[in-house]
């Protein structure tokens, strides 16, 4: 059985209930591409929907942001911020390159104005942005 692209992990995984950026967490974690601490994952879940259905910024951009402080970021005034600072703007251009924008409520705006969010087209096409950041964030983490 050949194994599973992080991308496809993490659209697996929001398909099945979790957020996007619980999602993306997820399957870093589990294809051990960085350690996600199970607190984190859990501190992820208020970020659904544009941090807590407000339609702010996307899970797809802020569960990666979180990957990128995991990996790039310091615990002390002293240590350099360069590294985490740009790669985060990389896993922020990557998503607006695409998508114009990285405001869940303007990305998802064609559904939310017919009050169809809950549908399942909608919740593929999310899953779809939740595979490409993740397979990005990927390529940014290494």
């Amino acid at each position: 059985m050949e194994e599973k692209d992080v991308g496809e992990l993490a659209m697996e995984y929001y398909l099945k209930g979790l957020g996007c950026a619980e999602s993306i967490l997820h399957a870093f974690n589990d294809l051990k591409i960085i350690e996600i601490p199970e607190a984190l994952i859990k501190a992820s879940t208020g970020f659904g929907t544009g941090f807590g259905g407000k339609g702010s910024t996307c899970g797809a951009v802020t569960g990666p942001i979180m990957a990128v402080g995991l990996k790039y970021g310091r615990l002390r005034p002293e240590e350099g911020t360069e590294e985490a600072y740009k790669r985060a703007k990389m896993v922020v251009d990557a998503y607006e390159q695409k998508f114009k924008t990285t405001q869940c409520a303007e990305v998802t705006k064609v559904w939310r104005e017919k009050g169809q969010f809950a549908t399942p087209e909608r919740r593929k096409f999310c899953g779809s942005i939740v595979r490409y950041m993740a397979r990005e964030t990927e390529k940014i983490l290494m």
